[in-house]
C-alpha cells in the first residue's frame, strides 16, 4: 500500500479549480432544464414540471459540466428555432387568411 502524502499549495490550487467548473455546469444545466421544461410543456407547463426540470438539469450539470452547457445550448437553441418556426407559420397563416 502506498503512503499518503499531503498536497503542497501549488498542487491544491491546481485541483481546487474543478469546483468552479461543477458550479458553472450546475448553473448552465439548471437554465437548460428550466427552458427545456417550458419549451416541452408549452402553455400547460406547471410550476412543478419547471422546478423538476431545473433541479434535474442542475444535478446533471454539477456531475458533468460539459453536459450542463450542452443542455443549455440545446434548450436555448431549440427554443429559438421553434419560436422562429412558430412565428413564420403564424405569418404564413395570416397571409393565407387575408387572401381569401
Amino acid at each position: 500500500m502506498e503512503k499518503l502524502t499531503e498536497l503542497n499549495k501549488d498542487e491544491i490550487s491546481q485541483v481546487s479549480g474543478a469546483l468552479w467548473a461543477n458550479a458553472l455546469g450546475a448553473l448552465a444545466g439548471g437554465i437548460g432544464g428550466f427552458y427545456g421544461a417550458i419549451i416541452g410543456g408549452g402553455r400547460s407547463a406547471t410550476f412543478s414540471s419547471i422546478a423538476t426540470g431545473t433541479l434535474a438539469g442542475m444535478g446533471a450539470g454539477a456531475l458533468s459540466p460539459v453536459k450542463g452547457f450542452s443542455s443549455l445550448a440545446t434548450s436555448v437553441g431549440g427554443g429559438l428555432i421553434s419560436g422562429a418556426i412558430t412565428s413564420m407559420a403564424s405569418e404564413v397563416e395570416d397571409l393565407m387568411t387575408t387572401d381569401e
